[in-house]
């Protein structure tokens, strides 16, 4: 008498595996991405934080505050491309030690404008970021935020 004993997977059980996986991809992919987003967006709003640290650096340079006018200077990123950096001398410090891009990734800030505003408040230079997104897909920026 012949003894088989067939060790292998029947069609039927490979079937149901796939298909559990299937399932799992389907719930599980969506939160992932999201995930994936979040930290982007993090990144991003650190990247855009180190910018406003380094203006409040820049500006206590005496040469470059005094290059401020009285009613505040605009530093505008757009998907991370800073837009208004020129020739004063706030902007050529911060193209010397940020460059002319800023790397954002997310997909919050793609074409969206950030806005840094210097202005000096009591003899202090503050730096205000608007248009920032906190929570990934938002359509609406979060008010003003103070650096």
């Amino acid at each position: 008498m012949k003894k088989t004993s067939n060790k292998g997977f029947s069609l039927v059980e490979l079937i149901v595996v796939i298909a559990i996986m299937g399932v799992l991809m389907v719930v599980l992919a969506p939160q992932y991405l999201k995930y994936v987003e979040k930290s982007r967006l993090q990144k991003d709003n650190s990247a855009i934080a180190e910018v406003a640290e380094n203006i409040k650096i820049a500006v206590a340079d005496e040469q470059i505050a005094k290059s401020i006018p009285d009613k505040g200077k605009k530093v505008e990123l757009v998907g991370g491309t800073v837009k208004t950096w020129g020739s004063d001398d706030l902007e050529k410090e911060l193209a010397s030690v940020l460059g002319n891009d800023v790397n954002l990734t997310s997909n919050t800030y793609k074409g969206k404008k950030v806005e840094l505003i210097v202005i000096q408040e009591s003899g202090v230079y503050v730096v205000y970021g608007n248009g920032l997104l906190y929570t990934p897909g938002a359509t609406t920026a979060s008010n003003s935020v103070k650096y």
